[in-house]
């Protein structure tokens, strides 16, 4: 079986870091992985360091700049590669790959079979309304979406919640798509010699991921706030960097806050901040799947988060971690309380979750599972 992956790339996040566990395991299934990188000069330009960690397990990368506007000598390179590769499936990432993967298929007509995996949607529009799809408008993300999904002959989401949304939609169907959970192997987290490197408060709190609206993190300042008259030394960590960072610390100083929240910007350490941390904070409105999740569970910290896709799917409130009444930020506060009261229920619920993360959202389970999809695709 031979596939090329296509995808806009223009740094290592999620779907990124999907590639560089999923591939090997498909390599290791016998399956020859190719990518077809899609680029910008004002992202990142040619050979990122992505294209280098792909080039280190032996796949062999094709670089097509993409531009701002779509061009059909694009379209026209993107084909040519596509027939020359003799491919059994062409499998496209997000909204870029998928666009352009379906004008090939319309105009071009290669004999490859063509499959998508949604791993998030348009995050305008998640940052407003998470996955209600009764919000969804004619916008140019939804049509871009809803063309190209008619193009593909099968594809699959991370998570029920992102399911749901596609097909309430009409994106798509639930004969079209399917339900494949991330899987990660992750490094397990072994202690320090200097604990105290990663321990900034006697009550810790922390938050890790881009610094974007949907994500949450005023609620999480929001919920600090509520906790310092009963947690006067209380710490939040922010670990990450993106677009919403200054709206982010305007809203700390305007709250009188910036004792209580440190922006740690981008760590390759996040998994030693969130194991000496108290508890990891998930706020978002909503999540695709959310690596964090399993982040934080490896960890072997508690997770609070809101009841909403997909933490509530990966989270078992009361068992495994605490979900939060959506967007109520003192129902969040409350619940970060009872987890800083009480050590023996934030162990017992860190404990449950690192299980449940390992028996259901492996990186063996997660490969057999798309390698079962990629045999259904051909045998159809």
């Amino acid at each position: 079986m031979k596939i090329l992956f296509i995808q806009k790339e223009g740094g290592i996040f999620g779907a990124e870091n999907y590639h560089l566990n999923m591939i090997p395991a498909l390599q290791k299934r016998g399956i020859t992985i190719e990518f077809l990188r899609l680029y910008t000069d004002y992202q990142l330009g040619k050979d990122s360091d992505f294209v280098k960690r792909l080039q280190q397990m032996q796949v062999h990368v094709y670089q097509v700049n993409i531009g701002r506007v779509p061009g059909i000598r694009d379209v026209r390179e993107i084909a040519r590669i596509i027939r020359a590769g003799n491919y059994d499936i062409v499998h496209s990432h997000l909204i870029h790959a998928d666009f352009y993967a379906a004008l090939v298929r319309t105009f071009f007509r290669p004999k490859a079979k063509f499959v998508s995996t949604k791993h998030g949607y348009d995050n305008s529009f998640t940052a407003k309304h998470g996955f209600d799809a009764s919000k969804q408008g004619v916008t140019p993300y939804f049509l871009i979406s809803r063309w190209a999904e008619s193009k593909f002959d099968k594809s699959y989401t991370i998570s029920k919640g992102l399911l749901n949304l596609f097909i309430q939609t009409g994106i798509t169907s639930s004969e079209k798509m399917e339900l494949i959970y991330y899987g990660f192997d992750l490094a397990e987290v072994t202690p320090v010699e200097e604990p105290e490197t990663y321990r900034k408060s006697t009550h810790q709190l922390c938050i890790a991921g881009r610094l974007v609206e949907f994500k949450g993190h005023l609620w999480g300042i929001e919920a600090v706030q509520k906790l310092t008259a009963n947690y006067p030394d209380i710490k939040l960590l922010i670990i990450g960097t993106g677009s919403f960072e200054q709206q982010l610390k305007q809203r700390v100083e305007e709250l009188n806050l910036t004792r209580h929240v440190d922006f740690l910007g981008y760590r390759k350490d996040v998994g030693c901040w969130m194991k000496y941390s108290d508890v990891v904070l998930v706020p978002s409105r909503s999540e695709g799947f959310g690596v964090v999740f399993l982040e934080a569970f490896n960890a072997r910290t508690p997770v609070v988060a809101f009841n909403v896709p997909a933490a509530n799917e990966l989270i078992s409130d009361g068992e495994s971690g605490m979900l939060a009444t959506p967007y109520d930020t003192q129902d969040l506060a409350d619940k970060v309380s009872m987890l800083l009261q009480n050590k023996d229920m934030a162990g017992q619920y860190a404990a449950a979750a690192d299980t449940n993360a390992k028996k259901f959202f492996s990186l063996n389970t997660m490969a057999d599972n798309t390698y079962s999809f990629y045999k259904r695709v051909l045998q159809a």
